[in-house]
């Protein structure tokens, strides 16, 4: 009995030793492999393991693969609802996950104070406070905040940016592109700088406008090249130096940043191109001016809105730019079923399908969301019973307003880390598929 127990102890020791031999011999491949297939948070518990695999997870080409198994892994994405919440002057977040169910999101340093969201880029939140003239960037997932340099444009003083004899105003607009796997913030900062003109009948001065300027910076996110500080670059502005009619809204698709911009009696698109780093400007067919909903579907820009005219009272209108260099547009109807609600265009998903939203015109707070198929042409409701417990806006003849339905899949690049990894991008690469 003792010599088999003995032989036990040796044989399971022998065991521990064999099992030890072989987890420190998995192939880093499969340790890829199964990493990217988890969720975020298991994720980040398991970088305490090793420094390698803390290494590994911190790597920006593991992050952008997570980021896409994400996309399709069960309950990796959620539906992500920002609105203006009247009551603080500030933008609530709420996530509604299939699991999970509702729970709303705190993000701490989004306070009453901020002045302009971005849009959500791969779960990427660009923060604006203008009086400040602070940009932050927020990761939704990890909830990891930074807070970009000042730019040089605007000089370090007590006031906001504003001298009696110079005015700053800079614009940030934010955007991703994914040849260069690069986040990058562009900085268009209009300098108007005065004159004062003293009256000699009553000693009285006025300032009168001597010169208007535009500077252009970039700042580029998670990258070694150049990172932690603003460029200066000339992206050959088309309009001199005038930036009236600009819109502070931007849509980021296909690596480019959109804007509306109304000059004089045109309105245009103005594109900026984050690899080449030069504006374009868009026609727009004259159709599609009055829609103003601009979205990314499948990596295309996309004008919607919503038609009630004649017998189409229920008709979504999408006016998709297929060609950005070849100024292609595509016009696409969605025409719903006459006794389907009335329903607004709030968003998209990546897959190709918009978010639509019912809004109650008795009750401001009866919301209900919706997604249709651009392919199949299938309307189908969200079921998020919670939706309508949150007191959402209401805008003109009863429609949403200022509210944001999207798409949101888990990200868990480092904003703080600008360096590589020995990982390669092709070994990377080739579980993407």
């Amino acid at each position: 009995m003792g010599n088999s127990i003995s032989q036990m102890r040796t044989s399971s020791s022998s065991s521990r030793k064999s099992i030890n031999i072989n987890r420190r011999h998995i192939p880093d491949d499969v340790i890829l492999d199964i990493l990217t297939r988890l969720p975020a948070k298991s994720v980040v518990r398991f970088r305490c393991v090793s420094r390698t695999w803390c290494s590994f997870t911190h790597d920006p080409f593991f992050a952008s693969l997570h980021h896409a198994r994400s996309l399709t892994r069960d309950n990796g994405s959620a539906l992500l609802l920002s609105y203006p919440d009247p009551s603080s002057s500030s933008t609530s977040f709420s996530f509604f996950e299939r699991k999970q169910g509702f729970r709303n999101l705190q993000i701490s340093h989004v306070d009453q104070q901020y002045t302009h969201l971005s849009e959500i880029i791969r779960g990427i939140l660009c923060i604006n406070y203008r009086r400040s003239h602070r940009v932050d960037i927020c990761n939704i997932t990890t909830q990891e905040t930074i807070t970009l340099p000042r730019s040089t444009n605007i000089p370090i003083r007590s006031g906001a940016g504003v001298d009696f004899d110079i005015v700053y105003e800079p614009r940030y607009s934010f955007g991703f592109n994914s040849s260069t796997r690069d986040y990058k913030v562009l900085n268009i900062c209009s300098i108007t700088r005065y004159k004062l003109q003293v009256n000699p009948n009553n000693g009285l001065s006025t300032r009168e406008v001597s010169q208007r300027t535009v500077e252009f910076e970039i700042f580029t996110i998670g990258c070694d090249r150049g990172a932690g500080s603003w460029r200066k670059i000339d992206p050959g502005y088309p309009y001199d130096q005038e930036l009236h009619g600009l819109s502070c809204e931007s849509v980021c698709a296909d690596g480019v940043i959109h804007w509306r911009h109304r000059f004089f009696d045109q309105e245009i698109l103005l594109a900026f191109d984050l690899k080449q780093e030069k504006f374009q400007i868009i026609q727009v067919p004259k159709e599609a001016l009055e829609f103003h909903l601009m979205k990314q579907v499948k990596g295309c820009l996309v004008l919607m809105g919503h038609v009630i005219s004649g017998y189409n009272r229920n008709k979504i209108v999408l006016w998709i730019l297929e060609d950005r260099l070849n100024q292609i547009w595509m016009k696409e109807n969605v025409v719903f079923p006459s006794h389907s609600p009335c329903l607004w265009p709030v968003g998209s998903f990546k897959t190709g399908l918009i978010l639509l939203a019912q809004h109650g015109y008795a009750d401001p707070a009866a919301w209900a969301a919706y997604y249709c198929d651009l392919e199949t042409k299938n309307l189908c409701m969200i079921q998020v019973p919670e939706l309508k417990s949150v007191k959402l806006p209401c805008g003109e003849a009863g429609k949403p307003s200022d509210v944001v339905l999207t798409e949101h899949a888990e990200n868990l690049l480092s904003l703080t880390s600008n360096l590589y990894s020995s990982m390669q991008e092709e070994k990377v690469k080739q579980f993407a598929g």
